[in-house]
């Protein structure tokens, strides 16, 4: 191969992993902005698209005792430019009582590198370790976890689910009631959009589950929507 070709490679190789590493970088309990237990189980499934093609799935697996939920997550996504396949694997378990994150542990492939983040509540709050660095967070600190309206309005401190234990400097602002478009028909879903370190538009429903999620990454529009 010639050095033009692996340069060209290894940039490609850059910019799609990019896209792949944003998706995911999309977490019931009776507290305010957390779904009501409805049902001891639930399932909520997403399509991943980038510029409206849709490249990978998210499935979240939800499961409820008392005020205690569990939430597995899994999100693959594959991307093809020219001859070359890039993939990314995410998978994550959550522990929650109401709103509050009792721990978190995540493990991701970024087409071929590997991430590890735990995150476990503490005495003086939020301990983070992420590829072995650890930090410790304010006790209502929440990680980025995009199916659930309570990182919109319960957090103090957002932080990332795949390879940082830096809090995220951000704003977050409620911009009302819109109609979003899914697999099910249009609902209505409640629009709140993050700004700084990170920047996320995010939509929510009545139950306080994500509708659908949009952010741009690298110059391409990716969007999480509910099937």
């Amino acid at each position: 191969m010639s050095t033009i070709t692996k340069v060209k490679s290894s940039a490609t190789r850059r910019l799609v992993t990019g896209i792949l590493a944003a998706v995911p970088v999309l977490a019931l309990g009776v507290v305010a902005g957390m779904p009501s237990a409805q049902a001891a189980t639930q399932s909520l499934s997403y399509t991943i698209h980038k510029d409206g093609d849709p490249i990978g799935k998210e499935i979240y697996t939800i499961n409820h005792d008392g005020d205690k939920t569990t939430v597995n997550l899994t999100a693959d996504s594959q991307v093809q430019v020219l001859f070359l396949n890039f993939h990314y694997h995410h998978q994550r378990t959550e522990t929650w009582t109401g709103s509050h994150l009792d721990r978190m542990v995540a493990d991701t492939d970024d087409d071929g590198t590997k991430h590890h983040v735990e995150a476990q509540t503490v005495a003086d709050g939020v301990k983070v370790v992420a590829d072995g660095r650890d930090t410790t967070l304010p006790a209502d600190a929440l990680p980025l976890t995009m199916w659930t309206r309570a990182v919109v309005v319960e957090h103090s401190v957002l932080y990332s689910v795949e390879n940082d234990d830096s809090p995220y400097k951000v704003s977050i602002r409620d911009l009302g009631t819109e109609t979003v478009k899914t697999g099910q028909g249009a609902v209505a879903a409640e629009h709140y959009a993050i700004a700084g370190d990170v920047e996320r538009d995010l939509w929510f429903g009545s139950d306080g589950t994500l509708v659908e999620a949009a952010f741009h990454r690298r110059g391409f529009l990716i969007t999480i929507v509910r099937d």
